[in-house]
């Protein structure tokens, strides 16, 4: 009975093997993760569709009195429809959504740079649930945001059950967040390059090969239940000559410019928003339902907020507006979308940017070529992958995202100049982006690039351990020297006879090291009896510095080890030690890490020869037995 019992644990545990430590293994993670989240976001399109269906009669609204639930509102029932939704995500995100890795894009960018790539299954799914009813409801929000989040938490499921390594968990959250977006936007490529460009900062072959076998997984899956048609249909564009990249590039500069502006919108009306319902005393679940009355609010001016907007982003393109008009949509795009996020609906900005972006530059190509109903879909199209790249700062998805959206292979050269001329506007004006700014706000610069450093921005209060062994002034030289020997170090703090506040060993009055000691103990007629006696090293660390600055004054002093104080009134008191020692284990500890993972890549003409090598040792040969010596 035994015998098939341990066969098949013996069984399961090869297989546990290969899918945590083996690339093929992994590869076929990211497949099944790449399926899951490409059902995800299916669903997901699918509960927009209906709640948007429910709300207004057509699952694309576009303005007009509702046919749906809400009919008998008549034109009013653009006031309702957030009222509705705001009621039931409110509730619904406080009850399920709470979560410590944060929502959206930003949560899954924090996961996978700073934590081990986990995202909560639960509140991810609240998420997505409540980001239906946001757009279904006529708030101002894209879907990628959800689907992200949704997509990395898809990878957590094999990344707990199987007790997969940090590094695999990540890259297969990034391949669960590039399925996503790949099967709600129909573009895997992009897609790829996203969870690269923007998750990750990662643009490895094992990155590459995880994000697109999930893409492509998500969108064979999507192509098979929503269809393969583009995002946008638009005849064939081109620029009409090379002439006009000069005003491709003033495009470029001013989306770029319009993007961080819409960045920093987003955050501004935020932060008013919660100041006021703070002060209102509204309660959390209660704050998108309230809000949504602003929302209605702007929708009974504004039909062309409602939702995606994707109905009207095809009448943007056509040419359908005058110039004025579509500047006045751009900036009610961006109020609508910074208020819906600022009140606690869920969403991502994404597709609102894109929006805003063909907006601004069908208004350009309006401007420019009157009369020309093509020059305002050229130079529209130019101006989502500039918009986009000034708020996301990630110019190779913004060119490839637009490509696959649009089919526009013509336009290939003026995006590629407008994406990276937004990306210098972008830095030029800002440090972090629409997505990193929130994490930023709650203390975490992902983009800081001592971030990736073995102690990064640690304090040296952060790095300090309890001192070998601290002298007192009247310590004699005997004495000091058997401290030192029994310390293992070859210097120690010396303190006053006042031992201080509690917590701390007492006021440092210097450090002595075992050559003065040694020197002192043998000098013939020495007037030093105890260590106070001797001319004590001055040279301290404030526990309030940098662990950088600990470690430069290491490096350029001779001790093995230096004090680390806490300025007082009464002097600096002694709170603790750095030692090269310890930051020699703390590197080791750093390298272990990494030589471990690195064991933990193979392949399979690896494993051949391995087990080749192995075959011919047992055999009692050697892989080079009977060669001639080579030839010098």
């Amino acid at each position: 009975m035994n015998g098939p019992r341990a066969r098949r644990r013996t069984g399961t545990q090869a297989v546990l093997r290969l899918l945590r430590h083996h690339r093929t293994g992994l590869y076929t993670l990211a497949l099944l993760v790449g399926l899951i989240a490409g059902l995800g976001a299916i669903a997901f399109r699918l509960g927009i569709d209906a709640w948007t269906q429910l709300m207004t009669g057509s699952p694309e609204y576009a303005g007009g009195v509702s046919t749906g639930l809400l009919a008998p509102l008549g034109p009013w029932f653009v006031l309702a429809a957030p009222v509705l939704s705001g009621a039931l995500v409110g509730p619904l995100m406080a009850l399920a959504g709470r979560t410590t890795t944060g929502h959206g894009v930003s949560g899954v960018i924090w996961a996978a740079r700073r934590s081990d790539g986990a995202m909560a299954p639960a509140p991810a799914v609240a998420s997505t649930a409540s980001a239906c009813l946001t757009i279904g409801g006529g708030g101002s929000v894209g879907p990628e945001g959800p689907i992200a989040e949704l997509g990395a938490s898809a990878a957590t499921l094999f990344g707990r059950r199987l007790g997969l390594p940090t590094r695999s968990v990540r890259l297969l959250a990034a391949a669960g967040t590039a399925a996503g977006i790949a099967a709600a936007f129909n573009a895997p490529l992009a897609a790829a390059f996203f969870a690269m460009e923007v998750i990750l900062l990662d643009f490895t072959l094992d990155a590459f090969a995880f994000v697109v076998l999930a893409s492509v997984s998500a969108t064979v899956l999507s192509h098979h239940v929503l269809g393969e048609a583009l995002a946008t249909s638009l005849p064939v564009l081109d620029l009409a000559g090379d002439t006009r990249l000069g005003w491709v590039a003033v495009l470029g500069l001013v989306g770029g410019a319009v993007g961080v502006g819409f960045s920093r919108c987003r955050y501004l009306m935020a932060d008013a928003a919660r100041s006021l319902l703070d002060r209102l005393r509204v309660p959390v679940w209660a704050r998108p339902a309230l809000g949504g009355l602003a929302i209605g609010a702007m929708l009974l001016a504004f039909p062309q907020t409602y939702g995606e907007s994707e109905a009207v982003l095809d009448h943007v393109l056509d040419g359908g507006y005058g110039a004025g008009v579509l500047l006045l949509l751009v900036l009610v795009k961006v109020i609508a979308t910074c208020l819906t996020l600022a009140v606690g609906f869920t969403g991502g900005v994404f597709a609102p940017s894109l929006f805003i972006g063909a907006a601004l530059g069908a208004a350009f190509g309006t401007a420019l070529v009157p009369g020309q109903p093509s020059a305002a879909a050229v130079f529209g199209v130019i101006g989502m992958g500039a918009v986009f790249t000034g708020a996301a700062r990630a110019p190779i998805t913004a060119v490839v995202l637009i490509i696959e959206m649009t089919g526009q292979y013509s336009l290939l050269l003026p995006l590629m100049l407008a994406s990276v001329l937004a990306t210098f506007m972008s830095r030029f004006l800002t440090r972090t982006t629409i997505y990193t700014e929130e994490l930023r706000r709650r203390g975490d610069d992902v983009e800081d690039p001592l971030g990736t450093t073995l102690i990064g921005r640690a304090l040296a209060r952060e790095v300090m351990t309890s001192p070998p062994g601290v002298l007192e002034a009247d310590t004699t030289l005997a004495e000091a020297a058997r401290e030192l020997r029994d310390s293992g170090s070859s210097v120690l703090p010396v303190v006053g006879p006042d031992h201080g506040r509690p917590g701390a060993f007492g006021y440092l009055l210097g450090c002595v090291s075992a050559l003065q000691v040694a020197e002192a103990s043998l000098a013939a007629g020495a007037a030093a009896r105890t260590v106070a006696d001797l001319d004590l090293a001055q040279e301290r660390v404030p526990a309030s510095d940098s662990a950088t600055m600990a470690l430069e004054r290491l490096t350029r002093g001779q001790a093995d080890g230096l004090p680390v104080v806490e300025p007082t009134a009464r002097g600096d008191a002694l709170v603790g030690w750095v030692s090269q020692q310890d930051m020699v284990r703390r590197l080791y500890r750093h390298q272990r890490d990494a030589y471990e993972a690195a064991q933990a890549r193979t392949s399979f003409g690896a494993r051949v020869q391995g087990w080749w090598r192995r075959g011919v040792t047992r055999r009692g040969g050697g892989p080079d037995a009977g060669a001639q010596p080579a030839s010098r």
